[in-house]
């Protein structure tokens, strides 16, 4: 193999995973928000679970993205650990539609020639545009350099063979589904992996079960960035990467054991759809080893899922804060935001309860949770917004920030509550008191919609509060004035005539912002 081939050879695979991260990146932003609720809805089951998994991975065009996103959902709270063991195992038979794709388009159909106008038109607007178009310009650059980039692996792998190659005894074998596995881990892409063993069978580098050894190293490579997410994370995090890499893993063993007949089987697809290089076959195979891994363990999800808590036990409920790791950042901004959303509404909820008892004159002390708000403010200065859709999530991002600057102002307040006047206090007190208990009575589900009912009354409230504190204010003044209430007594009621006014407007203020940040 010459230094040339080498270089080539290379380049190519360097600019599938470009095309990759591109086309991953645009069709993301392009699906949006609306892809994590649907996900989220469909993955109420054991089936549906694997079905969206599939469908979801297709989509976006990545394994590892779509097993990082899971694993995000988890950890952000906003799917439970059985359903994410469905999707994760419908994602491994979703990433299969890759090379569906490029054995059609780029060795079949051979589109190469049209890719470049196409990789021109794309990288345009990805740089000139925002928003949708933006996204759209990453989908079309990264699906052209896809094409382009197998041209070039095509290229270098001339010539090219193995020392073992036309060996298919079990040390050939193993060797080569440790090259699958290396392949997945260097690349960090089954799917330029399972790219570069196409083009290598379709050069005659590899013959049809050498390739179909080495597809299947590379499923079980994939489980190498779940290990890396493992270390230090939550407690959700670990149990969800964990079943990936024991699922992973126990399939690729399977697939070695039954090589020949899955092989067998993948081979005569090929040959119905008339397919003399085996490319077509060698897809065929990533989707029936895939789908036959899924078949076996479909039975006991449950099971599996029981034996994974044993296994990475846990004690207590961890806070919503504590979610926001790199495993959310890295599901993508929809995800992220909603994780940020929920850890908010956990401190608020703290904080309104407290401003509730505080008006309806019981003793409060509150220390202010500040290392949780920075943690809060620094996840979201480290959301990737790119080829995010602002249009649909970017009112939303702003409203979250207006609530977290909120919830900053009331924690001020509670820092400082006055002590108690020492005289009744007007029934708008009582009145605000009962709008805040709604309210947290109303938000103790976070996947629960917004009632417009509870948030009409705690702006009443706070109108009736403002009012109320005013007159009293005056009132104050002027039995201070005409000597007919002590003095201390007189500014202890203004002092908490003023704190209430604006520990109540506040935390109406977060309520509503953090209703329009969830999308009601």
């Amino acid at each position: 193999m010459s230094v040339e081939a080498v270089i080539t050879l290379l380049g190519g695979i360097g600019l599938f995973l470009l095309g990759i991260h591109h086309l991953t990146e645009g069709l993301r932003g392009l699906a949006g928000d609306s892809l994590r609720r649907a996900l989220q809805r469909l993955a109420a089951g054991p089936f549906s679970a694997v079905a969206s998994g599939a469908v979801f991975t297709a989509v976006i065009q990545s394994s590892t993205a779509a097993i990082l996103t899971v694993i995000g959902f988890v950890s952000a709270g906003l799917m439970t650990f059985p359903e994410s063991i469905g999707v994760m195992m419908g994602a491994t038979l979703g990433t299969t539609s890759t090379p569906w794709l490029l054995a059609i388009f780029g060795f079949r159909l051979r589109i190469a020639l049209i890719a470049l106008p196409i990789v021109g038109v794309g990288a345009l607007l990805w740089m000139v545009a925002r928003g949708k178009l933006r996204s759209t310009g990453a989908t079309l650059a990264g699906f052209g350099l896809l094409f382009v980039a197998i041209d070039f692996m095509q290229a270098g792998m001339e010539g090219v063979s193995f020392e073992f190659a036309g060996r298919t005894g079990p040390a050939s074998i193993l060797i080569l589904f440790g090259i699958g596995v290396v392949m997945t881990i260097v690349m960090q892409s089954s799917t330029a992996a399972a790219a570069t063993t196409l083009v290598a069978l379709n050069a005659g580098s590899l013959t049809f079960m050498q390739a179909c050894a080495m597809i299947v190293g590379q499923s079980v490579g994939t489980t190498a960035t779940s290990a890396l997410v493992m270390i230090g994370g939550s407690l959700a995090v670990r149990r969800a990467a964990l079943a990936h890499i024991l699922f992973s893993s126990i399939v690729g063993v399977l697939g070695l054991l039954f090589l020949q007949p899955l092989a067998a089987a993948a081979d005569w697809v090929g040959g119905q759809l008339d397919d003399p290089d085996g490319v077509l076959a060698l897809a065929a195979f990533s989707t029936i080893f895939k789908f036959a891994g899924i078949a076996v363990f479909f039975p006991f999800i449950d099971r599996f899922a029981g034996l994974l808590t044993r296994l990475v036990p846990g004690a207590g409920s961890e806070s919503a804060v504590e979610h926001l790791e790199p495993a959310v950042a890295a599901a993508g901004a929809p995800v992220a935001f909603e994780a940020a959303r929920r850890a908010i509404l956990e401190l608020s909820r703290s904080a309104i309860d407290a401003t509730r008892r505080s008006l309806a004159g019981d003793p409060v002390t509150y220390e202010p949770p500040v290392q949780s708000v920075e943690q809060i403010e620094s996840f979201l200065e480290g959301l990737r917004l790119e080829t995010t859709d602002l249009a649909t999530i970017g009112p939303r991002l702003v409203r979250l920030t207006h609530a977290l600057d909120h919830l900053r102002d009331l924690h001020e307040y509670l820092t400082r509550i006055p002590p108690p006047p020492g005289r009744e206090l007007p029934r708008a007190f009582e009145f605000g008191a009962g709008a805040l208990a709604d309210w947290l009575g109303s938000t103790q589900d976070a996947n629960a919609p917004a009632d417009p009912a509870v948030h009409a009354a705690l702006e009443d409230a706070s109108d009736r509060l403002s009012v109320a504190c005013r007159r009293g204010r005056e009132a104050t003044l002027e039995d201070l004035a005409l000597q007919r209430a002590p003095a201390v007594e007189a500014r202890a009621a203004l002092a908490t005539f003023a704190w209430s006014d604006r520990a109540l407007y506040h935390a109406w203020r977060l309520a509503a912002s953090l209703r329009t940040a969830a999308g009601s």
